[in-house]
């Protein structure tokens, strides 16, 4: 844990040592760059026009309901917001380019007046308008000495637009222009520019600037800025007019559109619901239904009471053919006509009851006559005569009831095969008749409610209203937003001081000069041996940087050395001053020491290795190679060069000696 704290801080201290040594070697370049960025920045903060801004905010009431048949809209299309965010609307309706349009035009944003710091429109101009008829232009304005207003064009044409006198009305290039009086410290000549039509309608929605104050709160702040007052004032109290107009505008068309929309749905609706209750009533006469529930029960009794009628008028045809039957072939007529009693038909009607009991009494007394008289007895005889009478009105009633039974048996048959067949139709006209009724049941409930919804939207489009309320109408703010000279003067040193660390940074990048051992070592593949001060009598060695460049070639040659060579890589006079500064330290320590020799070496020149001939002439006495650089002057490729090239001759660099042209440098050798 220790140890990785330690490294740490090793690397801390490593990074600020970097920088410092950045800023030792590079601060006249940071300081120029801050001067130049931390000045500009600070000019153009004070000396720049004020810029003001002017604030206006809204409150967004509800909408009007959606327009449609229904009352109310709700379920699922209520859920999935099918018409929007209302206020999202309200927003997009706010930064529409129809209220741009109209902005622009209301507060002439397609004319800009360049006039002298203090000079705004409204004190130059005492009205100005435009169309969108203008164009790209330019125009000059002097006021002459005789009080007129002079007006010429320079671009993109030159030419005079004319004299005018002040207060009256100017149109040119597509604007109107009133101009004011010149009068003491009124600048005489003032710019005016114009700007298509569309290009300030597109500048304009990019500099208005609308967000919703807060996420839950209905309320929208407006604003924009411009250096001149009176124009940004304008532009937010037209935006609020614009927009309040343009929503109220588009409320009452959509309401108009929804009054339209649902008379002709109510006519409509109207005239198929007549229709639906004609083929009803028509239904109604052919099917004969009134009230299906109540007919239909009435029509089964009906028909089971025709049925029951029908089996009991069979069963006594058959019962009055069998006793015709059993007349005929019975020997007693008495007998035979006794089985009328069982029909009570006859046996309610008297006149039938008053023949069988006749019958009966003349049957006594035939048989009370016939054990006592002949058979040719008159008395029998008329007796007879009278049974025959009986017998033949009986069979006579017998078969006129049996015909009566057939007829009856035929007519209720028929009307049983009309019941059936109208039994059989009744499920369908039932159906027809319940989906008639259905239909004019809906078109009734539509027809309702379009009615009631038709009301409301005329009721609204009477009494339609903005639900715009101003909280804060459009207003400067106390002073200019910008410039901030705290503000701006803060910024302007930071960006001073960060362009001044970029410059440093890249101004290092950018010097390929070598200026540490580090350096040195990376672009030679040998270390810096010795360091020379460069002062006004020439190059000078220190008594132990000599000595450490003898070592250093002893140590190459692995012992003694007859002599040591001198390069330089882009420089032959410097390999040469470094030669007799060297030959004349080492001399001077051997004087120094008494006549001790130390065994140095003669030293001698190379040419620049900055070619390969150099090179070999640096190898041909086998001697220790130094290659000398220029401390910040030598080139990092001109030393790898040097390097390279001594290597491909055949021979090595023993090391390398920097020449510091001041004593403060010799501390970034060793850094």
């Amino acid at each position: 844990m220790s140890g990785a704290a330690g490294g740490s801080v090793e690397r801390g201290g490593s990074f600020v040592g970097s920088w410092l040594g950045l800023v030792r070697r590079r601060w006249r370049v940071g300081l120029l760059v801050f001067v130049l960025v931390a000045g500009g920045a600070a000019a153009v903060t004070l000396l720049s026009r004020p810029i003001y801004r002017a604030e206006a905010r809204l409150r967004l009431g509800e909408p009007p309901p959606m327009g449609g048949v229904s009352p109310a809209t709700g379920g699922l299309f209520a859920l999935m917001r099918m018409g929007g965010d209302p206020f999202a609307n309200d927003l997009e309706l706010m930064s529409s380019r129809s209220v741009a349009e109209a902005v622009v035009l209301d507060a002439a944003l397609a004319v800009q007046v360049d006039a002298p710091r203090g000079w705004h429109r409204d004190s130059l101009l005492s009205s100005l308008s435009a169309t969108r008829e203008t164009g790209r232009a330019r125009f000059d304005v002097e006021w002459l000495a005789d009080g007129r207003v002079r007006v010429r064009r320079t671009a993109p044409t030159d030419s005079l637009v004319g004299d005018v006198a002040p207060g009256d009305t100017l149109s040119f290039g597509g604007m109107s222009v009133a101009f004011r009086p010149w009068r003491e410290g009124m600048p005489r000549r003032v710019r005016i520019r114009t700007l298509p039509f569309g290009e300030a309608v597109r500048r304009t929605r990019g500099k208005v600037a609308i967000a919703r104050a807060r996420r839950e709160a209905n309320v929208v702040d407006i604003s924009f800025n411009h250096w001149d007052p009176g124009l940004t004032r304008a532009v937010v109290a037209a935006v609020v007019d614009r927009f309040v107009e343009l929503r109220l505008a588009v409320h009452r068309r959509e309401s108009g559109e929804t009054v339209d929309s649902l008379r002709r749905v109510a006519l409509s609706t109207e005239r198929e619901l007549a229709e639906a209750e004609e083929a009803l009533e028509a239904l109604q006469r052919r099917a004969r239904l009134i009230a299906p529930d109540v007919q239909g029960e009435a029509f089964i009794e009906r028909y089971s009471e025709v049925a029951a009628e029908l089996e009991v008028t069979r069963v006594e045809r058959a019962g009055i053919a069998e006793l015709l039957e059993n007349v005929a072939t019975a020997r007693d007529p008495m007998q035979a006509w006794a089985g009328l009693a069982a029909f009570p038909r006859f046996l309610e009607n008297p006149t039938v009851g008053e023949l069988l009991g006749r019958l009966a009494a003349l049957q006594t007394q035939r048989a009370d006559l016939a054990w006592r008289r002949a058979a040719e007895s008159r008395a029998l005889a008329v007796l007879d005569e009278q049974i025959e009478s009986i017998d033949a009105s009986l069979r006579a009633l017998a078969e006129a009831y049996a015909s009566a039974l057939e007829r009856a048996e035929r007519e209720l048959s028929a009307r049983i095969a009309e019941m059936d067949a109208e039994l059989l139709g009744m499920p369908r006209e039932l159906i027809e008749l319940a989906r008639r009724q259905r239909q004019i049941r809906i078109l009734s409930e539509i027809l309702v409610l379009t009615e009631q919804r038709l009301r409301q939207e005329e009721l609204r489009q009477a009494l339609t209203f903005s639900n715009v309320q101003v909280i804060d109408p459009p207003a400067l703010r106390y002073r200019p937003v910008w410039p901030r000279p705290k503000l701006g003067l803060a910024i302007a040193v930071l960006l001073g001081c960060a362009f001044a660390a970029l410059g440093m940074v890249i101004g290092e990048r950018a010097d390929r000069g070598l200026r540490s051992a580090r350096q040195v070592r990376d672009a030679t593949g040998v270390p810096v041996v010795a360091v020379a001060l460069a002062g006004p009598g020439g190059l000078t060695f220190a008594a132990e940087e000599a000595l450490a460049v003898l070592a250093a070639a002893r140590a190459a040659a692995g012992g003694s050395v007859t002599a040591l060579t001198l390069a330089a890589a882009d420089e032959a006079e410097l390999a040469m001053e470094a030669a007799r500064a060297l030959s004349a330290a080492l001399a001077a320590e051997e004087a120094a020491r008494r006549g001790a020799e130390l065994g140095a070496p003669p030293v001698r020149t190379a040419p620049v290795m900055d070619r390969f001939s150099g090179a070999v002439a640096a190898v041909a006495e086998g001697a220790p190679v130094m290659l000398v650089v220029r401390h910040g002057r030598t080139t990092r490729d001109a030393a790898t060069r040097a390097a390279a090239l001594l290597r491909e001759a055949g021979g090595a660099l023993a090391g390398a000696v920097m020449v510091c042209p001041r004593a403060r440098d010799v501390g970034e050798v060793w850094s």
